[in-house]
């Protein structure tokens, strides 16, 4: 691979690690809900990153780039899981503008397959924000009704 390549397999290769961990994350977020509507749709958004991770490998092994380091299996969420949703969705924000510069460096090196694949995976992320930030809203939305309806109930307790 010619030098002028390897900005951009930098970049596929940070992107692939960013995948394998959001998908981790989201899998053990989808374990916390106790809604099975909200587990099964984190679900199906870390099946949409797994998707992106194994394009990116399937376009690294294209530009004869591999293997790449396995990111770590340890993963800590923090206990406010609507935080983490939150958390998830900038996350994704984030990563669809990288892979905006990312398609765009690729157009750069005339690599028009790798930025089909950018472009296709940031508009993906930026569906996975819309949904994460909807999920928090709808679990901050439970938690608030929760702690309402037991505390209208604890006085009649006593």
């Amino acid at each position: 691979m010619g030098a002028r390549h390897t900005r951009l397999a930098a970049a596929l290769a940070a992107a692939w690690e960013s995948e394998v961990v959001s998908a981790r994350r989201m899998t053990m977020l989808a374990e916390r809900l106790g809604d099975s509507r909200g587990r099964a749709r984190l679900m199906v958004l870390a099946a949409f990153c797994r998707a992106h991770a194994s394009r990116l490998l399937a376009r690294l092994a294209a530009l004869g780039r591999g293997p790449l380091p396995v990111p770590p299996e340890e993963i800590t969420l923090d206990d406010d899981t609507v935080m983490e949703l939150r958390r998830e969705g900038a996350f994704a924000r984030a990563s669809a503008a990288r892979y905006e510069s990312t398609a765009e460096l690729a157009r750069q090196h005339a690599d028009l397959s790798s930025a089909w694949v950018c472009e296709l995976n940031r508009t993906e992320e930026q569906d996975r924000a819309r949904e994460l930030f909807a999920l928090a809203e709808g679990a901050a939305q439970a938690a608030a009704e929760a702690s309402l309806s037991s505390a209208a109930a604890a006085p009649a307790d006593s």
